[in-house]
């Protein structure tokens, strides 16, 4: 069996089938076809089911984990081997979670019980002009998708809806805008369980939203989540998609959660009033899951799915007020917010430290209302630099993400624009976190053009010596790795690997050669593939890939 063909053969066993869940949306000259994940729930390798006595420790499972299949949801009292006990748990909307602590809700889906109203206000353009268009939730609970098909069929070749506006369901009228000028989140490219979202990418450009001074949270009590997705884990652009920034930037009293800070780490990071950069345990999933952070007296909870983590610590008291989503981690001027990843079906913010039952009402609303499954244990990581992350591609679309149309898991996507083989180091950590408990576990490394760049310089011995200890560690770590071989792009250091393979100084288990002359992503000057720079892979070329 060729390398190539073994490939396939293992991404087929890991999908357990094949689903097709790229369904038609959007006109095409925009953006494509709508994207559409998850895959079937006939791709989870058999959890698509309630719960049994043998989902127990042995197979990953905690004590306070949650089960989503049907509609329906579990939590695990015991998990004692053989005895494992899940009891069934009510599932509320996301926005109820909290009650009257709610102090914002809102996205594209009714996230507080008889909501009806406007939920957003996008813009398209139409004959040059831009067209404001309220689209609102109706009596039964959905939002009126066939005013923004109009929408997106009246719109201009070429361009986008964009999200202006989205309306607080909570009743306290905190409803929060485009970031002004900036207006580059989304709406019609993605879908999650059939629900529209909001969506960020790196070619949306930077931008997200303005929070109203009436939004107000005591700083050692309050609660942020979303319900969706991440179409990366780690750092998009110089360390800026960042969900959420509450009080106000530069005041020294301000909030802020971002994904892998500067050293390009993967891991979820805070900041407030005792350190600009906090590194937590959790690494946020590329598969659907509710998101959440909740800071109390004691310091931060903080749970992506089944995975969760805590930072210790008394906070400081006092008020945050207002904010950005967004927001630029790099600490310039709010108006030039960073990328966000998120492609969010909701968004809640409380006032409050909430109580873990509260917490976990809001994991199980957007395990529902999603779709999620957070019982997953199957694990996909790709490790990477922009061909990877999803550089100049809209709207999350990277090849990473495009696979989950097509079987269920757990992903994490690591890569990181302009990550050299040193950066791709530091990105183990948080592949061998997400590694533990888990079943099947297979991870995608495809790096190594960067390092010969200007203000890199790293000889090509190096890099090769880099790629051998990044697959030994993943190894390690249980994962069956693949290596993508280097592209056709002038300097990138190709034949270098691929003679080391051929040594066996680098030895993946899995070698793709996605670029290999008479395959469809050889040429990098085909600009229908390519970007003109021939570095980067355009829309196609990662559906191709993916």
């Amino acid at each position: 069996m060729t390398l190539r063909r073994q490939a396939f053969v293992l991404m087929a066993a890991m999908a357990a089938g094949t689903a097709t869940a790229h369904a038609a949306g959007g006109p095409a000259d925009a953006g494509g076809d709508t994207v559409c994940v998850p895959a079937a729930d006939t791709t989870a390798g058999g959890l698509d089911r309630a719960p049994r006595a043998d989902d127990d420790a042995r197979r990953g499972y905690a004590a306070g984990d949650l089960w989503q299949a049907g509609g329906q949801a579990w939590r695990a009292v015991s998990v004692a081997d053989g005895a494992a006990r899940w009891a069934r748990v009510p599932a509320r909307l996301p926005g109820d979670a909290f009650g009257g602590h709610t102090v914002f809700a809102g996205g594209p889906v009714r996230l507080v019980s008889g909501y009806v109203g406007p939920a957003l206000d996008i813009g398209t353009t139409v004959a040059g002009r831009t067209v404001t268009t309220t689209l609102a939730i109706g009596g039964d609970g959905r939002l009126d998708t066939a005013a923004l098909q109009r929408a997106l069929s009246a719109r201009d070749r070429g361009s986008f809806a964009t999200v202006l506006r989205v309306y607080d369901q909570s009743g306290h009228g905190n409803h929060i805008t485009a970031t002004p000028g900036r207006h580059v989140v989304h709406i019609g490219e993605i879908r999650i369980a059939g629900h529209e979202t909001l969506s960020w990418g790196e070619d949306n450009g930077p931008g997200g939203f303005v929070l109203p001074d009436g939004v107000k949270v005591a700083s050692d009590g309050f609660f942020f989540g979303t319900t969706g997705t991440y179409a990366s884990a780690n750092s998009g652009n110089a360390a800026v998609p960042v969900p959420v920034l509450l009080g106000q930037a530069g005041s020294g009293r301000e909030f802020k959660a971002f994904m892998g800070s500067y050293s390009l780490d993967g891991f979820v990071h805070v900041a407030d009033p005792r350190s600009p950069d906090q590194r937590t345990g959790l690494v946020v999933t590329s598969s659907p899951a509710a998101f959440g952070v909740a800071a109390g007296p004691g310091g931060y909870v903080l749970q992506s799915g089944n995975a969760r983590a805590t930072l210790p610590g008394a906070l400081p008291g006092g008020t945050l007020a207002g904010g950005y989503i967004g927001y630029n981690a790099d600490g310039g001027p709010w108006f030039a917010q960073g990328r966000n990843t998120g492609q969010w079906t909701g968004i809640v913010i409380a006032d409050h430290a909430p109580t873990p039952d509260e917490a976990q009402a809001f994991a199980v609303a957007g395990a529902v209302a999603d779709d999620a499954m957070p019982q997953l244990r199957d694990v996909l990581v790709t490790i990477g630099d922009s061909r990877t992350e999803g550089f100049v591609v809209p709207d999350g679309r990277n090849w990473p993400y495009l696979m989950q149309r097509f079987a269920r898991y757990r992903s994490y996507n690591l890569a990181v624009s302009g990550a050299t083989t040193r950066h791709m180091l530091g990105m183990l950590p948080a592949a061998e976190a997400v590694a533990r408990g888990g079943a099947r576990r297979l991870a995608v490394v495809f790096g190594g053009y960067n390092d010969h760049l200007p203000g890199n310089h790293i000889p090509t011995d190096e890099t090769v010596r880099n790629l051998a200890t990044i697959t030994g560690r993943l190894k390690q770590a249980g994962y069956t790795v693949a290596l993508i071989e280097e592209a056709q792009t002038t300097g990138a250091p190709r034949a270098a690997i691929h003679d080391a393979i051929a040594r066996g100084v680098l030895a993946p288990d899995i070698t793709l050669d996605p670029f290999a002359p008479g395959l469809p992503l050889a040429n990098v000057l085909d600009t229908t593939r390519w970007n003109p720079d021939t570095t980067h892979p355009n829309q196609a070329g990662h559906e191709i890939m993916a």
